[in-house]
């Protein structure tokens, strides 16, 4: 039975029952997720200023969301009014930085492949050359696992404490 994740997520169900549904997903299954699901996610679960009124920027930080090669994703967070974005950091040889990208782009699955920025790095010789930080299908599910993993453990922290 394939789990429709953008209702699930939110339904009364234990938090530890949610992350063993959560770690059996399938990769079509995680790539269904929603762009309002991810910003309902921020929301509730996300840490920032949320006394001020004009001020409603949060960052959910994230675990284990890399390519599992030069980059990950640290967290995601929302700058302006219902726009996510991602925090990626991108390693080099002998280089880093840190680039952010849009979350809507992120989840169009029409890509194969997606790029989330490069590193250029300038050899001793004079040689530059361009670092990718690409995204195939399995390591977006792979983000966006952790994603869900963090909404849930910083969303019930009490509950899922062992005794």
């Amino acid at each position: 039975m394939a789990t429709n994740i953008n209702q699930f997520i939110f339904t009364r169900t234990a938090p530890k029952k949610k992350l063993e549904v959560i770690e059996n997903l399938s990769q079509s299954e995680l790539l269904s997720i929603t762009y309002a699901t991810v910003l309902r996610i921020i929301k509730e679960a996300g840490l920032g200023d949320t006394n001020k009124t004009r001020c409603k920027f949060k960052t959910l930080f994230l675990s284990g969301a890399t390519n599992n090669w030069n980059s990950k994703v640290r967290n995601i967070y929302n700058s302006k009014k219902d726009e996510v974005y991602l925090s990626v950091y991108i390693q080099g040889d002998d280089t880093d930085t840190d680039v952010s990208y849009k979350l809507r782009e992120f989840l169009d699955n029409r890509y194969e492949k997606q790029c989330l920025g490069h590193l250029e790095e300038l050899f001793s010789n004079g040689y530059e050359h361009k670092v990718p930080a690409n995204y195939d299908r399995e390591d977006r599910a792979r983000v966006i696992k952790a994603i869900l993993v963090a909404y849930i453990e910083n969303k019930y922290p009490d509950k899922l404490k062992t005794a």
